[in-house]
């Protein structure tokens, strides 16, 4: 559904009490979008897997050709796969609108 939009990833706070916060936006791609399980797969557009904590909360931006959605959530997973970076994204509690700053429903 969200396949091939770009994406924002930001880290908005650090779980590991001895981690580094980091303030860079990274950018992505949606890879696959699995709403049963609330996961996203990102293609992370830089080379550097390890500068995605698996030890932080991200805020993730998905821009479509309507509307800048937001998610938030953790990274599961990172791994590489041919010649792609892959972040295995875990959403918490849905997707928002970023101009109406409203709920949206999930959507199948």
């Amino acid at each position: 559904m969200y396949e091939g939009n770009p994406v924002d990833l930001r880290m908005e706070k650090i779980i590991s009490a001895d981690g580094i916060f980091d303030d860079s936006t990274r950018q992505c791609r949606v890879h696959k979008y699995d709403p049963e399980e609330d996961y996203i797969y990102l293609e992370l557009k830089e080379d550097d897997l390890t500068a995605i904590s698996l030890d932080a909360k991200y805020r993730c931006y998905i821009s479509t050709r309507t509307e800048l959605l937001y998610c938030t959530g953790v990274v599961k997973e990172r791994f590489r796969r041919e010649d792609q970076n892959l972040l295995k994204f875990r959403i918490e509690n849905g997707f928002y609108n970023v101009y109406e700053g409203r709920r949206m429903t999930k959507r199948a």
